[in-house]
């Protein structure tokens, strides 16, 4: 079977051209690479991503086979030449950035033959010819062979994603394991509070973002991890990609058609070691399947989850979240599917669908008498019982468009047309006691419907196609609406908290419009092997507009009153600069300036809105965002490491809501701090080690405040620290133990506790993965989080979401997971 991989650095690399094509200029260019020792599979994955590349290559044939790496500048022949050494493989063009990997000895045979692949039609059949096309991908706009980059990323693969996930309960944990810069994960449905360099973060699958205006803090839990190629964290605020990217940008992209028939089947179970019954298992089963010829090529994902109770290490049943969920109890579907069209030997265009559901069915509900204690007193307590028919639940289709083309008049053209639709549920609330809310026991469920556009060209020139110029636009059109559904308080009290029995719906926040649309341009130069540099411009535009409508606040009022209707509009000037510099083989330093832009969450202001709300004073102005990065990037001998130093400054800060919605205020925010990483490669690349440290600060000045104060838990994490060993006995046998260890931090304000400011402890896990590769077809993996059963309360936790005890929900106790998997 044959796999085609690469594409990323410019996005919209296409199928081959006829073999023996002079190499392009830019695909000669010496290139800065930085790939690890370790299996060869990934390591050209990784290589054909940095050098903007297709490579076609047959999975089979990699078997065990494992590379010394790379690192330092070079052409992509040399490149793979020395990613290929020893391995009795070697790199063979076969179009302008199209390579199929062959036997050394076969190659030369046939070259001496004088026999070509795809003489003037683009390419027979048959495997390793290159005729393949790449899938497409259009987010990786600034990546290049010209300049490296000028920030910290992190890049993960699908096969690394898929372990990670053997000691994770969520995507949203890995990332927080994985990432520098990155905050704890909730542990429940929410990514609320975890930010990126104390900031948001925008999310794209496959080009589309995830985020809309009306912050839902569930994005992390849209996406279906076992579908996952790979993951690119870029941490920094961004010109380029527009809109929510102030602390950096998360790119996940799916797997593509491979153009031959693969199939593969994952089946895995999970059981909690701190009290494995029947109510805490867990099943997973995903089903994989591509095909196709040299001129349509498709995949299939099917996929179903039921995930059981969890339990703290003391073997307790964790309660419900009942602030922003959880998804204990629940069951989860999904589907996706794609289908490329190869057009002609420069051209294709592809057709992507992707469903996905989540529903929790569960008997227990959150025990209301402990937000009577004092806070942080007391854990969150599950009562039996729970009459509610519907639970949280997320409900998320995608449908795309892409089209590529490789050589319009000497550039490289990626566009891109999405749909998303999108439908979250929460738990109930009791708002008795909040007035703008109606003083009603309800229910808020979330409606959005996207659709937009993106478009990348990139356009090379200059003497030895030293420059790159990347220009684009997006558009992007969302519409939102929050009902709320009412129940009988008599019946909530009666029952303790347990009966929901529905008494009517109304409207929380009305269908909010939002618009927006960006142009941008980036310039990169390559001035020498040692220096190169980057520097861009974007503009965007927006606005945001809603009907008259009767508030909460209203609905038990007599003679209720509306609030009035109105327009805000939004438009910014953001730009960004980037140099980076080579002194000596294996060894970069780069330094940076981006600014980003971001519209303020106008719903959370809208739907607590009162008859006296106006749209027009209401404090609503767009938020940029200054972020400053100065960094390095070297190897010695089996040794890797980075380091950086940031800061990011915003004269208007979110827009933070007090007295549930009655006062608005705007904050000026400083953020500054430390990212390093470690990585030692043994010899004989059995052995491998690694740690990372994260530290940041932040600082706050409220409107009309004389001083600055410390921002919040919510957007400041802890010193982070990570580390982790990995030891392969052999080719076939890997086992990794992990650490990730958050420091204490107090955040309260002379003493005092509020939303988000509260004394926090530390707390530290370990999880141990391992994994066997029977043969070719078939592979077991193991892993354990919190292998030593830690009893601890997650950062999201000791925050109080709900700033009472019902948010205080212990993490898990030591989980197990066993998989197996099965190519046919």
């Amino acid at each position: 079977m044959t796999a085609l991989i690469g594409g990323a650095a410019l996005g919209l690399q296409l199928g081959a051209a006829q073999a023996g094509e002079p190499v392009p200029a830019q695909a000669q260019a010496s290139t800065s690479f930085q790939i690890p020792p370790g299996p060869l599979g990934p390591a050209l994955m990784a290589f054909a991503t940095q050098a903007g590349i297709n490579l076609s290559l047959d999975p089979d044939r990699l078997g065990s086979l494992r590379t010394p790496g790379l690192s330092g500048r070079f052409s992509v022949d040399g490149g793979l030449a020395g990613l290929l050494q020893g391995t009795g493989l070697r790199a063979r063009q076969a179009g302008p950035g199209n390579y199929v990997l062959e036997a050394a000895q076969a190659a030369t045979l046939q070259a001496a033959a004088g026999v070509g692949s795809g003489a003037g039609s683009g390419g027979d059949t048959r495997a390793g010819d290159g005729a393949e096309l790449a899938a497409v991908t259009v987010t990786a706009r600034t990546q290049n062979n010209l300049v490296a980059p000028t920030r910290q990323v992190t890049v993960l693969e699908g096969e690394e994603v898929q372990q990670l996930r053997q000691g994770s309960d969520s995507l949203a944990t890995v990332l927080s394991k994985a990432v520098p810069g990155m905050a704890d994960s909730s542990h429940t449905i929410t990514d609320y509070g975890q930010t990126l360099r104390g900031r948001n973060m925008l999310i794209l699958v496959d080009g589309v973002p995830l985020n809309t205006n009306r912050d839902s803090s569930r994005n992390l839990a849209n996406i279906n991890p076992a579908d996952i190629e790979q993951i690119e964290v870029l941490r920094g605020s961004s010109a380029i990609y527009g809109s929510g990217a102030a602390g950096g940008i998360i790119s996940i992209r799916t797997k593509r058609p491979s153009g031959e028939v693969q199939a593969e089947t994952v089946v895995t179970g999970t059981v909690p070691l701190s009290r494995p019954r029947a109510a805490g298992l867990g099943a997973e089963v995903q089903h994989y399947l591509s095909g196709g010829n040299e001129s349509v090529d498709y995949s299939v994902s099917l996929g179903a989850r039921h995930n059981g109770g969890s339990y703290d290490a003391r073997g307790a049943r964790i309660a419900p979240e009942p602030s922003q969920g959880d998804l204990f109890d629940s069951s989860i579907y999904n589907a996706s599917a794609k289908v490329g069209f190869k057009l002609d030997a420069r051209q294709r265009l592809q057709l992507s669908a992707s469903h996905y559901n989540a529903s929790q069915d569960t008997a227990y509900a959150s025990d209301p008498s402990v937000a009577r204690l004092p806070p942080g007193t007391a854990a969150a307590r599950p009562i039996k019982g729970l009459e509610l028919a519907d639970q949280n639940q997320i409900r998320n289709t995608m449908l795309g468009l892409d089209y590529e083309n490789s050589d319009l008049a000497g550039s490289t053209l990626a566009a891109q047309l999405y749909y998303r639709d999108f439908y979250t549920r929460f738990a109930p609330f009791d708002a008795r006691a909040v007035p703008v809310r109606g003083a009603n026991v309800d229910q808020s469920m979330q409606n959005s419907n996207v659709f937009g556009g993106r478009l990348t060209v990139k356009t090379p020139f200059g003497q030895d196609r030293s420059s790159l110029l990347i220009w684009g636009a997006d558009f992007n059109h969302e519409r939102t609406d929050m009902p709320i559904d009412v129940f009988d308080p008599r019946a909530y009290d009666a029952s303790g908290g347990l009966v929901f029995r529905k008494t009517g719906r109304l409207t929380y926040m009305p269908p909010v419009t939002t618009r927006s649309i960006g142009a941008f341009a980036q310039l990169q130069h390559r001035f020498s092997d040692r220096w190169s540099a980057e520097g861009g411009v974007r503009y965007d535009r927006a606005q945001a507009s809603f009907n008259d409508f009767t508030p909460l606040s209203q609905s038990r009022v007599p003679d209720p009153q509306s609030v009035a209707g109105g327009t805000v509009r939004y438009s910014a000037w953001t730009y960004n600069l980037g140099a980076v510099y080579t002194p000596a083989k294996g060894q970069e330093f780069y330094a940076s300036y981006s600014q980003g832009f971001e519209l303020p969450d106008i719903g959370v202001v809208v739907r607590n809105a009162t008859p006296a709300f106006n749209i027009g004073n209401s404090n609503l102005q767009a938020i940029k965002t200054d972020t400053y990065e100065i960094g390095w990037r070297g190897k010695f001998s089996n040794v890797m490491a980075n380091l950086s130093v940031f800061q990011s400054q915003s004269d208007l800060g979110a827009v933070q809501s007090f007295n549930n919605g009655l006062t608005l205020l705007r904050t000026r925010e400083k953020i500054h701090g430390i990212e390093g990483g470690l990585d030692y490669y043994s010899d004989d690349d059995r052995w491998s080690a690694g740690a990372s440290l994260t530290w940041m600060a932040g600082r706050e000045r409220l409107q009309g405040a004389a001083s600055a104060q410390d921002m919040t838990g919510y957007r400041i994490p802890p010193l982070k620290v990570t580390a982790y060993a990995q030891y392969r006995p052999s080719a076939s046998w890997s086992h990794r133990v992990q650490l990730t260890s958050y420091a204490s931090k107090d955040y309260r304000l002379q003493g005092r506790t509020s939303f988000g400011r509260y004394d926090t402890s530390g707390y530290t896990t370990v999880d141990l993965i391992s994994q066997w590769r029977l043969d070719a077809k078939n592979r077991v993996s193991f892993g354990v989080e919190n292998l030593f059963n830690r009893h601890y309360f997650p950062l999201y936790s000791q925050l109080l979401r709900s700033n009472n005890n019902t948010s205080r929900l212990p993490a898990a106790g030591a989980v197990l997971k066993i998989g197996y998997a099965h190519t046919w």
